[in-house]
C-alpha cells in the first residue's frame, strides 16, 4: 500500500507540470512514473521509520502522506534535472524529520503499536549465584 497516490501529487503541483515531470509527451501525467516515484519515496520513508515502527504503516498518518508527496516530487523533479530550491528544501526538511524519528527525538502522530523485533528487549533472569568474589573471599 502506497502512502500517497497520483491525486495527492496533483494537489501540490498543476497537472501540466506533473505531466512534464512524468511523461515524455508531456500531455497527461504518466501514472506509472508517478507510482514509481511514490514507491521510491515510500521505501526511503520506511528505511527511517522502520527503526521505530512496524512498516508499512496502516492506516497512513497525514504527516507520512505529506512526507511521501514531498519526497516523490523531489525525485520527479530530479528526474528532469535540477530540482527547484523550494522542492530541495522540502525534501531536506522531510529527511531531517525522518532522521529525528529514527533517533527517537520525534514521533509520528497516529502511529502506535510494537517496535520492530530488533528494538524489543527481553528480561532475562536466572538462578541466584552460588559462587561470587565476595562469597569466595575467605578461601
Amino acid at each position: 500500500m502506497a502512502y500517497a497516490v497520483l491525486e495527492d501529487l496533483l494537489k501540490m503541483v498543476p497537472e501540466d507540470e506533473l505531466a512534464q515531470l512524468t511523461s515524455e509527451a508531456g500531455e497527461l501525467p504518466d501514472p506509472l512514473v508517478a507510482a514509481e516515484a511514490i514507491a521510491r519515496a515510500d521505501a526511503e520513508i520506511d528505511s527511517y521509520l522502520g527503526v521505530r515502527y512496524q512498516v508499512p504503516l496502516a492506516p497512513v498518518p497525514h504527516r507520512v502522506k505529506a512526507l511521501s508527496v514531498d519526497v516523490a516530487l523531489y525525485h520527479l523533479y530530479s528526474r528532469r534535472g535540477v530540482a527547484p530550491e523550494s522542492r530541495r528544501r522540502q525534501y531536506d526538511d522531510a529527511i531531517a524529520f525522518l532522521k529525528l524519528v529514527a533517533a527517537g527525538q520525534a514521533l509520528v502522530e497516529g502511529v502506535g503499536g510494537e517496535p520492530p523485533a530488533s528494538q524489543k528487549t527481553e528480561d532475562i533472569t536466572g538462578a541466584t549465584r552460588l559462587f561470587s568474589r565476595d562469597g569466595l573471599g575467605d578461601w
